[in-house]
């Protein structure tokens, strides 16, 4: 069986493994910081003077942190043999991963203070009585940790599919109407022009093929304005002059990764909600420029009036994938703004800039 096919529940791809990636610099900081947080908490739950508990809270602290810092770096170290186990396999080994690292460093510890004659709290304890103490409370730390970091995961791919399916459903609104009118087109050219057919057959071919593809990729701008231009020369065998394109996306890198099929549906709806229902056409207007570390794109098109605009659900469909999308990919940082007025209608874009290929 190819290891791609494999049920998770058999075994686990390390990019699809629960527990977050220890040796990264951010799940580290977030520990540390989370460490300290809870050493401040175990001081003030004794109910002393903070200003007389700076000695213990340094000594607590840097205990905490041993531990986290220890049990982050044996996850990290063995995330690559727990990522191929099974879920439930892997979950119990990390779980007393965790644990032992916490018993051994609690008894180091506890064996340190008493050959310094340290007593740490008003009663004496023994090394197992304080290794008891600290098991259990990692045990119980543990235990919350790893079922937090399980569902983040299964939000993460449900999320994730559900995102792939909005893509499917804006790729699957591109066949119908889209490919019997270009069919139309390429019959009727294959003999008063036989170039322009071939162009038309190479420019439909290149908009499928990148239907095909994996349906969470995130494609450089070029290629995408690229899948676009194939797009608007085939509608521009169909509407002839009634359709003009003025575009500048010059001022925003080449680079910059954008979700497939983002622009496509726009100037389908460009066209079809706007240029197609106009008797004399009209200019989509397409423009780029950037925010700072933002790429913002504009997309505006002429409408007819209010009183002959078709009754269609296509746009709001196109929109609302389009928004959750960038939503999911971006967060808050990604922006989908429509501005209306009777006469236009403008598209804005604005989103991170990152290099295609992360």
């Amino acid at each position: 069986m190819d290891q791609n096919s494999r049920p998770k529940t058999v075994s686990l791809k390390e990019n699809e493994f629960f527990l977050p990636n220890f040796c990264a610099v951010r799940s580290v900081f977030l520990l540390a910081i989370g460490a300290e947080l809870f050493a401040f908490m175990l001081i003030l739950a004794t109910g002393d003077i903070l200003s007389e508990s700076w000695d213990e809270l340094g000594l607590l602290s840097v205990f905490v942190q041993w531990i986290t810092l220890a049990s982050a770096g044996v996850l990290c170290l063995s995330r690559h043999w727990l990522s191929r186990l099974s879920l439930p396999v892997a979950s119990v080994v990390a779980y007393g991963l965790i644990v032992l690292t916490t018993g051994i460093i609690a008894a180091c510890a506890q064996y340190f203070l008493m050959k310094i004659n340290y007593q740490w709290g008003s009663t004496p304890e023994t090394i197992g009585q304080f290794v008891t103490r600290c098991v259990s409370i990692s045990a119980i730390l543990s235990l919350v940790a790893l079922r937090y970091f399980y569902i983040q995961q299964q939000w993460k791919q449900r999320i994730e599919l559900e995102s792939q399916a909005r893509v499917e459903a804006l790729q699957s609104r591109i066949r119908p109407h889209f490919l019997f009118n270009s069919m139309n087109i390429i019959a009727s050219l294959i003999i008063t022009d036989p170039q322009k057919a071939e162009q038309a057959v190479e420019d439909l071919s290149e908009i499928f093929r990148a239907t095909l593809r994996d349906t969470g990729s995130m494609v450089p701008l070029s290629e995408e304005w690229v899948l676009c231009r194939n797009y608007l020369r085939i509608e521009g065998l169909r509407l002839a002059e009634r359709l003009t394109v003025d575009a500048d996306l010059s001022k925003v890198p080449e680079d910059a990764a954008i979700p497939m099929l983002t622009l496509q549906p726009l100037m389908e709806n460009a066209i079809y909600h706007g240029i197609q229902a106009l008797e004399n056409g009209g200019t989509i207007k397409v423009t780029g420029m950037m925010q700072e570390n933002m790429v913002c794109i504009k997309i505006s098109n002429p409408v007819p009036p209010p009183s002959q605009r078709r009754a269609s659900q296509g746009n709001q469909i196109a929109m609302a994938n389009i928004g959750h999308r960038l939503n999911l990919l971006f967060g808050s940082h990604a922006k989908l703004k429509v501005n209306a007025t009777p006469h236009e209608y403008e598209v804005t874009l604005l989103f991170p800039y990152l290099k295609s290929g992360m």
